[in-house]
């Protein structure tokens, strides 16, 4: 999942906003190139617990593995390249997903109280934690990503993403290709994302926690 669909996970256990922080926090960590080194915080401490469990629970669901494996044919059959294809696939499925799930209020609710929990963290190096203020600064003026319903703004964030590793850059052609698969593929993510939420709820239910 990505991070507003680990925000609307934590929220259904209805936890302290430092929780639902904390499930994004890996995602944070990645978008803005830094490395936790450790939370002084034991709510965002559960949290970034959560976003693993959670992560590892959700790449097992059947009903994901398939909808990126229809993904990936549809990106196949518009030549995208195999690099930028791959990796379209898995994140593709996982920003259409947060789409559906921007729609539910109490989502929404935990995704804004989460972004305003100011954390106490420790990162590997002294540039990480100015770089995670900003990111974190930014994505509160933005508030709910409301364009993750649209495929063309996904498209956009996933080439903002991908541009900056060699291998997995898509061309203007693989761009053309990502767009026109993503349509194809939203329909699929939008009915299935209520099957997605139950079997993840009842997966996440049958693991321990620690």
């Amino acid at each position: 999942m990505n991070f507003f669909g680990h925000a609307a996970v934590a929220s259904w256990s209805a936890p302290a906003p430092g929780v639902v922080l904390g499930a994004m926090l890996p995602d944070f960590a990645m978008m803005c190139g830094g490395r936790i080194e450790a939370a002084e915080d034991d709510a965002v401490d559960r949290g970034i617990a959560l976003h693993h469990a959670t992560d590892a629970a959700f790449h097992r669901l059947p009903v994901v593995t398939a909808l990126m494996r229809e993904l990936d044919g549809m990106l196949e059959q518009r030549s995208c390249a195999r690099g930028p294809r791959r990796a379209v696939a898995h994140i593709g499925v996982e920003l259409l997903l947060d789409g559906v799930l921007t729609g539910e209020p109490a989502y929404r609710a935990a995704y804004l109280e989460g972004l305003a929990h100011d954390p106490a963290l420790r990162w590997r190096d002294v540039a990480d934690a100015p770089r995670f203020a900003s990111l974190l600064d930014r994505l509160r003026a933005r508030g709910v990503p409301e364009d993750l319903r649209v495929p063309d703004a996904i498209t956009t964030r996933v080439h903002h993403v991908l541009a900056r590793r060699p291998r997995l850059a898509p061309s203007p052609d693989d761009l053309r290709a990502i767009r026109g698969a993503l349509v194809a593929c939203k329909p699929r993510v939008d009915v299935a994302a209520d099957t997605v939420v139950r079997a993840l709820r009842a997966a996440l239910a049958a693991t321990p926690m620690g």
